[in-house]
Formats: C-alpha cells, sequence, structure tokens
C-alpha cells in the first residue's frame, strides 16, 4: 500500500515526465540552480527591454553586446526590439531631412530694436547680441510734417518712420543670421549716384548711412560711421576681420583752381541741420537748415562765400550767420541745404575750397 500512494504521488508530480526520466530527475540543489537560471533570464530580458526605450544613438551596439550573453529566446526578444528603435531612427531622420529649417526657424533672432528719444525726436537703435549698432532718427522738421499732414502715404511713412526703418534691417538680418551668412561677406559701400554710404550683403543694400541712420555713439561722419556699423556686424554676425577702407570711395582731387585776386582758403567742410533746426545761431536768428546759410569761426555775419566740393567741381553760395565748426580741424559747416548742393550731405565731410565773396 506504501509503495503504491508513492508511485501514486510521484505520477502527480511528474505525470508530463516520461518512464525513462523518473530515474533522471534532478537533485534539490539542482532544481534550486535550474529555477536561478530562469529567473536571471526574465530578469535580464525585462531589465533590457526597459532600457532599450530610452536608447537611441548607441543603441544597436549596446543589443549586440546583451545579445550576446544570453539564450536564443531572449535574442529574438531583443532583436526584435532592435528593429523597432532602428526604424524609429529611420522616421526620424526622414522628418529632418523633410524640415531643415525646423531648429533655426525657432532660434532666438539676434537682431532687437529699442525705441527712445533723440534731441527731442523718435529714435530707434539696433542692436545685435545686445551690442548698439545702428540708431535711426526722425528729425523734428518730419515730426511736424507729420502731425500737419495725415494724409501722407504708406510708402512716405515707411520710408520716415525710424521704428519702421528699424524693423525693416532687423528683418534682414535675422534673415541673414538663420541662413548663417559668411560675415566676411558684410561690407561698406560708396553710392555715386546720391552720395551715400551703404552697408551690403552679396550686393544687397541693408541699410543707408545718412542724416536719419547713424552710428549709434555717431562721430557726425557718414563715411566712418558707415565703416564702424559694418565692422561691429561683421565681429558679430560671424566674428570676420575687420574692414579698413569703404569699397568704391572716390579719393579728393588734388587741386581747384580759383579766380585771379580772389580771397580763398581751402580746408575740410562738413555740416550740420537735424538737432539744430529751429535753434537760435549765433547771430540771433533762427537756424534753418534748409536754407543756404553756414558756419565761420571767424568771418563776418552777412558774408557771402561760394563753397567748392573738390571731390566734384559742384559749387553753392551760402551766407555766414553761425559760428563754428570747433571740432575736428574743418574750417566751415554748411547747413542740410548747401551740402545737399554740393553732394556732401551723404559723405559727411569732405575737403572744400572757400572763395570770400563778400557782403
Amino acid at each position: 500500500m506504501k509503495s503504491r500512494f508513492v508511485r501514486s504521488k510521484r505520477w502527480q508530480v511528474y505525470g508530463d515526465l516520461g518512464l525513462s526520466d523518473l530515474f533522471n530527475l534532478p537533485t534539490p540543489t539542482e532544481q534550486i540552480e535550474l529555477m536561478n537560471q530562469k529567473t536571471w533570464r526574465g530578469l535580464t530580458t525585462t531589465t533590457f527591454l526597459t532600457i532599450l526605450g530610452t536608447i537611441t544613438f548607441h543603441g544597436n551596439f549596446i543589443l549586440e553586446a546583451v545579445a550576446s550573453t544570453v539564450d536564443s529566446s531572449t535574442k529574438g526578444q531583443i532583436s526584435e526590439a532592435s528593429e523597432k528603435i532602428h526604424a524609429s531612427r529611420q522616421i526620424n531622420s526622414l522628418s529632418v531631412a523633410a524640415n531643415p529649417t525646423k531648429e533655426k526657424a525657432t532660434a532666438e533672432p539676434i537682431a532687437t530694436i529699442f525705441e527712445h528719444q533723440w534731441k527731442d525726436a523718435s529714435a530707434v537703435t539696433l542692436r545685435i547680441r545686445d551690442i548698439p549698432v545702428l540708431t535711426f532718427l526722425e528729425s523734428p522738421v518730419e515730426a511736424q510734417t507729420s502731425d500737419l499732414n495725415k494724409t501722407t502715404s504708406k510708402a512716405t511713412e515707411a520710408s520716415s518712420n525710424p521704428l519702421a526703418r528699424a524693423k525693416t534691417v532687423a528683418s534682414k538680418l535675422n534673415r541673414l543670421a538663420q541662413n548663417d551668412v559668411d560675415a566676411r561677406q558684410i561690407v561698406a559701400s560708396w553710392n555715386s549716384a546720391d552720395q551715400s554710404y551703404s552697408i551690403k550683403v552679396k550686393g544687397e543694400e541693408i541699410a543707408k548711412i545718412n542724416d536719419k541712420t547713424i552710428l549709434p555713439d555717431t562721430t557726425n561722419n557718414p563715411a566712418t560711421d558707415a565703416l564702424q556699423a559694418t565692422n561691429r556686424l561683421r565681429r558679430l554676425m560671424g566674428g570676420a576681420e575687420p574692414l579698413a577702407e569703404i569699397a568704391g570711395k572716390p579719393k579728393p582731387s588734388k587741386t581747384l583752381a580759383a579766380p585771379a585776386g580772389a580771397k580763398q582758403m581751402r580746408g575740410i567742410a562738413s555740416w550740420y541741420g537735424p538737432g539744430f533746426h529751429g535753434r537760435q545761431t549765433a547771430n540771433g536768428e533762427r537756424f534753418n537748415q534748409n536754407d543756404l546759410t553756414a558756419a565761420h569761426r571767424s568771418l563776418p555775419f552777412g558774408t557771402r562765400v561760394k563753397v567748392t566740393n573738390m571731390n566734384n567741381g559742384r559749387s553753392v553760395v551760402v551766407r555766414i550767420n553761425d559760428r563754428g565748426p570747433f571740432a575736428g580741424g574743418r574750417v566751415i559747416d554748411l547747413s542740410s541745404a548747401a551740402a545737399n548742393a554740393i553732394g556732401l550731405k551723404g559723405s559727411g565731410v569732405g575737403p572744400v575750397n572757400i572763395q570770400i565773396l563778400g557782403r
């Protein structure tokens, strides 16, 4: 009876084994070792499948290393996960290839603008990486005109509005930055047509330097302002070397003949206008930048002089009604209208011949 009971128990426990296997059953120690191996394989598979969810760039390399240490069934699960990761990486690569400007579109703009006042008029300064590069001005005359005439065309308003001009230039510079412009292509250029200076990139004009667009710490010389602003852009947008000269800038002519017996002098002339319009001059008049007048350090008030631009031969007759200039070794300071008449407004300064005509 006892033998039959033991045999019955054996069949209940090992019923799925063949008769020959009953005599080759593992010992208790071997059974524990087999159970540990199965548990370890299960934990290994679970752990590495979890890790696979976060593997991106080095996924396949890690998978191959792990697969070499596990059995065939675990290798199959790891291989399947590896294929899914590889497919995911391919989809991501296709997405980036289809949208190559996605990262650039979300980049912070390098050009920003700041509104402020400049000598009782509206002004906007453009900054690159928080460094001031250009200041856009609105002259008092333009401010008065815009108040009186509300029907100004949109084109005229945009050209005179410092905020609109600053936004246009900032947009151009941000676009160039997103396109990884070569900063060595940013140059200062002389425009012979209107006697002015421009900042250009590959022939495209970014900004024109004149009495409305100046260097924030202006030198009162458009040529110097243009060169310094250009070099700031070259450095801030790509670390390019500074330029030493302006492309196409004409060289001064040597001499210009004057009438025999006439009193004359030669030197550097400058001009003034915005910021001084309407103020009292040294002789008590109200300065009008649209009149043909000039400032001289010693000539009597009311003296008429003929000023000739030695770069182009153009002349204008002006009346002395103010004192100056007192800086830069200049001999005469012309009104805005007088400077424009001889093509000196764009360059800011230039060599002139002054012929004294009397009162």
